[in-house]
């Protein structure tokens, strides 16, 4: 069955509504470093009419079924665990059903398959934001299959069939985050270099501000006196106003600071990028 819209137009929907809550949940992190769970959720709920308008079929939306389980189960406190394993008994039963038919369901497939992937991602603390977590996720049932709308991306891959399988839509967007982060850094070292602040590694990970504006800006303290010695940290923790304290003493007025970059802001810049580049590789 042809979808109920023309796909250009369904995914030209798509970016148009994610954005906004992208946006939103960017600042929301970086101001308030919180998430409301209910962003996630309400855009699942598009993602949903938008594949509904897609794949119009019964079998599409059976294949469909395990991953609406899989994505909205984790936004619920179970009281009983064996709720959950229960969930995931029938999302992993509706999973069968797909693989045996003959028409073409493949997106639910690796969109499935990639929903696991993201939380195994999360359990093994690759991606450790449950925030993060959900926004991937998000992207994973929003858009199954490369989008193609108004002449974008600029890129899009020679045999895409099988680019969708081996690397779906939401890789992409990890991708263009990761690569969103390396520019920040970038960033970073031109920064340092203009105001001939240099150090190594320093310089490529960090800045130096006044260390009265350490306790005023969301950045990580990188420097302790630690034991009498000055100590620099590439993966600084938590500082104490003890801290700061021990570093007046010696004498620093600057300090090397890591700033609290949100990863859903380079997720979002991912996500953009990937709409309008697309896979170049």
């Amino acid at each position: 069955m042809m979808s109920l819209l023309p796909n250009e137009t369904i995914d030209l929907l798509r970016l148009v509504t994610a954005l906004p809550f992208f946006l939103y949940a960017s600042y929301s992190d970086y101001k308030e470093r919180l998430i409301n769970a209910e962003v996630w959720f309400i855009l699942g709920f598009f993602a949903i009419a938008y594949n509904i308008l897609q794949f119009p079929n019964l079998s599409s939306m059976i294949a469909f079924a395990p991953s609406i389980i899989i994505f909205y189960e984790w936004f619920f406190e179970w009281d009983h665990k064996w709720v959950r394993y229960v969930l995931y008994g029938i999302a992993g039963a509706l999973f069968i059903y797909p693989l045996f038919q003959t028409q073409d369901v493949y997106p639910f497939i690796v969109m499935f398959v990639m929903l696991l992937f993201i939380k195994l991602l999360h359990v093994g603390g690759v991606i450790r934001g449950r925030a993060d977590v959900r926004a991937l996720m998000t992207v994973a049932i929003l858009q199954p299959l490369y989008p193609s709308f108004l002449g974008l991306p600029l890129f899009t891959p020679a045999y895409l069939n099988i680019v969708e399988i081996t690397f779906p839509f939401v890789l992409l967007v990890l991708l263009y985050s990761a690569i969103a982060a390396a520019f920040y850094l970038l960033f970073l070292l031109l920064r340092n270099l203009s105001r001939v602040d240099v150090g190594f590694p320093e310089m490529f990970i960090g800045y130096r501000i006044p260390i009265e504006r350490v306790d005023k800006e969301h950045v990580w303290l990188m420097e302790r006196v630690d034991n009498g010695e000055h100590v620099l940290y590439v993966h600084p923790k938590p500082h104490e106003k003890e801290d700061l304290e021990k570093l007046k003493k010696i004498g620093r007025d600057r300090v090397w600071v890591q700033p609290k970059i949100p990863f859903i802001i380079y997720i979002t810049a991912g996500l953009v990028m990937a709409y309008i580049i697309g896979n170049f590789i």
